[in-house]
């Protein structure tokens, strides 16, 4: 048994990869809600903003921001008495009473200053209530710094993404130039509204999420397998994991704890995540390089014509004078390119499937890191599996 591991900082590390539901016997009271501390002491002592409104003005509305943050504090005071620690110390655990003292403070707050008593408190319930929700979904998957772990990915990949769109690129733009340059796309773009469009990007990406969704569950079983201790400390020395170098790895098979359904959707995120990281990156240099393009390409008369707009109607965002001529900047630029910005990190999803240099650039490097979080987390369970057994 591997009594000398550090498993704090082994935990430490999993929540820094963005797989905190690693972690042995995970739970919401002592993992989850004591990491959103900080985030739930900043929204608590946000509710002092409810204070403001019509009721009051000048110097009063001053004094009653104040007396709102001093009502906060002393809640806070409150709870730290109950709960038999300094008066101003952060919760190191969190149980029902601090959770409903964040959920009651702003609230509490409108009931006594607000000019809107009668609505304005239950409205602060339910937005605290959903703040609670979402800080918790977005800690208890560590979905923070597997979106930075996603992005330094990128960074180390940026080479391979400059390879495949060159190889991909030609044949792209070729389709996408004859639909960019189409006078049905601008009309489409022309009447749809930002939430309508956001609507048909999100549905042109959605089948992408869902590919990388599917084949993620059998991906991950084949690489939770070992062939036996030495492979698992070879693939954890390549690792920044804080595990100590051990001379001899036991003998025998390698018994893995088989992963749990919290597991399995936190290793199926990250691989979402780094690969939805990578989608973005191509689909923003796509939109950039069509946006480009119209802005020299696409006259203010050609815009007239294919929207059918009249010229007393047009309103573009922004007009410039370069070379002699009138730039013209518009909503119907943005639209068209950032729909063929989807359409491309679309083609990109689907190229993992099929094309083998994807593979070779990004998937196995993917895997490979999965891989390691893997072994990290065989040889950060031996000693506690070790001492149940016992």
């Amino acid at each position: 048994m591997e009594s000398d591991v550090d498993l704090d900082a082994v935990e430490r590390w999993f929540v820094q990869r963005g797989v905190p539901q690693a972690i042995f016997h995970y739970n919401a009271s002592e993992d989850v809600l004591t990491r959103m501390v900080p985030y739930l002491v900043l929204v608590f002592l946000m509710g002092s903003l409810a204070g403001f409104g019509d009721r009051f003005t000048g110097w009063a509305q001053f004094g009653v921001a104040a007396g709102a943050l001093a009502i906060l504090a002393a809640l806070a005071l409150i709870v730290n008495r109950i709960r038999g620690r300094r008066p101003f110390a952060l919760p190191n655990d969190i149980d029902v009473i601090e959770i409903v003292a964040f959920l009651l403070g702003a609230p509490l707050i409108a009931l006594l200053f607000s000019d809107d008593r009668g609505s304005l408190w239950w409205k602060l319930l339910l937005v605290n209530l959903a703040l609670l929700v979402v800080g918790y979904l977005v800690t208890t998957y560590g979905a923070v710094p597997m979106f930075r772990w996603g992005v330094r990915e990128v960074g180390v990949q940026l080479r391979g993404i400059v390879v495949l769109l060159a190889r991909g690129l030609p044949l792209l733009l070729l389709f996408a130039t004859f639909l960019f340059l189409n006078a049905e796309m601008w009309q489409v773009a022309h009447d749809l509204t930002p939430p309508l469009f956001a609507l048909v990007i999100v549905l042109v990406l959605v089948p992408a999420v869902l590919f990388v969704a599917l084949r993620s569950p059998a991906e991950i079983a084949n690489l939770h397998t070992f062939h036996s201790w030495g492979e698992v400390d070879a693939i954890c020395q390549t690792t920044d994991a804080p595990l100590p170098v051990r001379a001899v790895a036991p003998d025998g098979p390698v018994d893995v704890v088989p992963l749990d359904r919290g597991e399995r959707r936190n290793l199926t995120l990250l691989m979402i995540i780094a690969q939805v990281v990578q989608m973005l990156m191509v689909a923003v240099v796509i939109g950039g390089f069509f946006v480009g393009f119209g802005l020299l390409s696409v006259r203010e008369e050609t815009i007239l014509q294919w929207t059918e707009i009249t010229a007393g109607d047009f309103d573009p965002l922004a007009r410039v004078r370069l070379f002699g001529s009138d730039i013209v900047v518009t909503w119907e630029l943005f639209a068209v390119s950032g729909f063929i910005a989807a359409i491309s990190a679309l083609q990109f999803a689907v190229s993992q499937i099929s094309d083998e240099l994807y593979r070779e650039q990004f998937y196995e490097s993917l895997e490979g890191e999965i891989r390691q979080v893997l072994a990290v987390r065989a040889r950060y369970l031996e000693p506690l599996v070790a001492s149940i057994t016992d």
